[in-house]
């Protein structure tokens, strides 16, 4: 891998805010989401790592929080990243990974939970039904592949409005998942409670397999474009501060907390 696709983005620069991203998703699902509604149910935080949650108490409402926290937003950031100006490329680029990370998790998520019957999705759903029923996890499944399929689509047009040669765009695409999946297992290595390795499967599958499609996408021939497209370049400000991010993510959900 090359450090730059042209002469003006660099692929560190764009791997730094695919690190960023990846911290404040799992950071929302977990911390916020998850620890959020524990914390305001009266319970208290027993084990909080990067993919693993566990609270003193149970409840459909700590169950529902990660994956709403997460899918508002992955909505948000998509509708922040429309608002920003393409010369804000940088910013633009983070909000798009922070959608996409965010909506690729929570949409195959909900389908595969649906369809195993297990997750915090179906478990919140079966406590407040009241049972198991075929129809729930019908429309609940149909609604996590919609919003993957909805979630591969605008990250594509979002990236080739950025990249409209789809060569660049697909290598901005790939570079970004490589990077978040490997900060994901990474961060899960340093747990080394008794179900690490439950810890580390699930870090690389709610970002690295979830994410799959940013290695497949965009498709098709490149757009013809009239004008030169804005690039990233190397921001050593940018790497700094993903890597600050990514260290305190590391040092407290991969390492884990609990109390």
């Amino acid at each position: 891998m090359t450090a730059t696709t042209n002469p003006h983005d660099n692929l560190f620069t764009v791997g730094a805010i695919a690190l960023a991203a990846m911290s404040l998703v799992t950071f929302d699902h977990e911390a916020l989401g998850h620890g959020g509604a524990c914390l305001a149910t009266g319970g208290r935080i027993q084990l909080l790592t990067s993919s693993l949650f566990h609270c003193s108490h149970s409840s459909p409402l700590i169950d529902m929080a990660g994956p709403l926290s997460n899918l508002l937003i992955g909505c948000l950031a998509m509708l922040l990243a429309a608002r920003v100006p393409a010369r804000r490329i940088a910013l633009k680029l983070f909000l798009i990974l922070v959608a996409a990370f965010s909506l690729f998790w929570e949409g195959g998520y909900t389908a595969r939970a649906m369809i195993e019957a297990d997750g915090d999705l179906y478990f919140a759903a079966h406590d407040l039904t009241g049972g198991d029923a075929i129809w729930w996890r019908g429309l609940l499944g149909a609604a996590g592949v919609a919003v993957y399929i909805l979630a591969i689509a605008a990250t594509s047009r979002s990236l080739t409005q950025l990249w409209p040669d789809r060569a660049d765009a697909r290598r901005i695409a790939r570079t970004a998942w490589i990077v978040a999946t490997a900060g994901a297992a990474l961060a899960a290595l340093l747990y080394r409670g008794a179900d690490a390795g439950q810890d580390l499967h699930d870090a690389v599958l709610e970002i690295g397999l979830a994410a799959i499609p940013l290695l497949l996408i965009p498709g098709g021939k490149t757009a013809e474009t009239s004008s030169l497209p804005d690039r990233i370049a190397f921001n050593p400000a940018i790497l700094t501060a993903a890597l600050a991010v990514f260290a305190v993510f590391a040092a407290t959900l991969g390492h884990g907390l609990g109390v």
